[in-house]
């Protein structure tokens, strides 16, 4: 099949969305398929120079450049203004199918000629609703979300129940690997600590305001521990400040982002990976890619969450999300108990190579496409 993703953030950011985007991409162009990807002026080419999967770029209006009249609106703008200059190319090229990974982007069946061959798919990773979507999405002709959590999202939205095809894992480029005493060194000041490390963009919902008072409650004083903070992101202020406010400078390092092909040596020097999100994240790529690593894991009971880390605590821990004491009770737990950490990352390694690969996902996304 001919196949386009369709995303104007995916040459120009990276995230979750945008991962799924490039490695699917590269998945279905080793299933044999010709595979394109449509995205705005920028220079990300997270595959390389792969030339089995065309890139084409087109001009938008960034979202930091409209009017602020929420978040929704800026949003719609940006992947409207990208699409007018994209969709005579992508008409152009008569693909099977379209993917779409935003519900900003249901316009797409109305830019296409009504006479072609193209259908459109809506591959969901979170929600992103907005007035009026409702309307737009009658004309997508497949849905499929990153997990059951999600599923139930979008069919509470739009009355239509999506396949699930779980998000994946590059397991070649997450997989376990020697610590770098280098790195240790620079995400913590006390090399005998037991490093508890997050890596990703600070946002809110990803809670790690939970995290450093739990690092810095009373009960876990006795205890030799270290939290490296990796990233950058609107709240890295408020963060640094609720440390200070916490008095625990000794214990939490801020570092700052790394790219993402780096971020396995993360995982590497790190004894447990935390993951206190309080929002309802969809499926959790970050956590997945830890668990790649072999990395134990602490990760919020919330959204798509413990499908990824799974309900039986033999790959991960599941904690209450926003409930410092619990997060306190499993980090002590935890970092006192060597054995159980390799445990755990043996076996969550074993769960994302069994389930989470972007072969799976691949061929999951094939199957319905085919069915539809």
């Amino acid at each position: 099949m001919r196949i386009g993703f369709v995303d104007v953030t995916a040459t120009v950011s990276y995230g979750g969305v945008q991962t799924a985007v490039w490695q699917l991409a590269r998945a279905l162009v080793e299933h044999g398929h010709d595979v394109g990807v449509y995205g705005g002026d920028g220079a990300l080419r997270p595959l390389g120079d792969d030339a089995r999967v065309a890139v084409r770029t087109f001009p938008f209006v960034p979202r930091e450049r409209v009017p602020d009249l929420g978040t929704r609106f800026t949003r719609i703008v940006e992947r409207w203004s990208f699409a007018r200059h994209a969709r005579g190319d992508v008409a152009r090229a008569d693909h099977d199918w379209l993917i779409v990974t935003k519900p900003f982007d249901f316009i797409w069946p109305r830019l296409l000629p009504r006479a072609g061959r193209t259908r459109v798919c809506f591959t969901s990773g979170g929600t992103d609703f907005f007035p009026g979507d409702r309307r737009l999405a009658r004309r997508i002709d497949a849905m499929t979300a990153c997990s059951h959590f999600n599923a139930w999202q979008i069919a509470a939205r739009y009355k239509r129940h999506p396949a699930v095809i779980y998000n994946g894992v590059d397991t070649a480029r997450f997989s376990p690997s020697a610590r770098s005493d280098a790195l240790l060194r620079a995400l913590s000041p006390d090399p005998g600590a037991v490093l508890l490390a997050f890596a990703g963009r600070l946002v809110g919902w990803k809670g790690l305001g939970v995290a450093i008072d739990a690092i810095a409650h009373p009960a876990l004083a006795a205890l030799p521990l270290r939290l490296a903070i990796v990233g950058d992101g609107p709240e890295r202020a408020k963060l640094e400040e609720r440390v200070r406010m916490r008095n625990a400078h000794a214990r939490v390092v801020f570092h700052p982002g790394v790219a993402h092909a780096d971020v396995p040596a993360i995982y590497a020097s790190a004894d447990i990976a935390l993951f206190p999100s309080i929002g309802d994240e969809a499926f959790g790529i970050a956590i997945a890619e830890a668990m790649s690593c072999g990395c134990a894991v602490l990760a919020s009971h919330v959204g798509g969450i413990p499908e990824v880390v799974g309900n039986e605590g033999r790959a991960g821990r599941l904690v209450a999300p926003g409930r410092v004491d619990d997060w306190v009770a499993a980090i002590a737990a935890l970092a006192q108990d060597a054995p159980a950490r390799r445990a755990l990352g043996v076996a969550a390694r074993e769960r994302i190579e069994a389930n989470f690969t972007w072969t799976h996902a691949a061929a999951r996304l094939l199957r319905e496409l085919e069915a539809a």
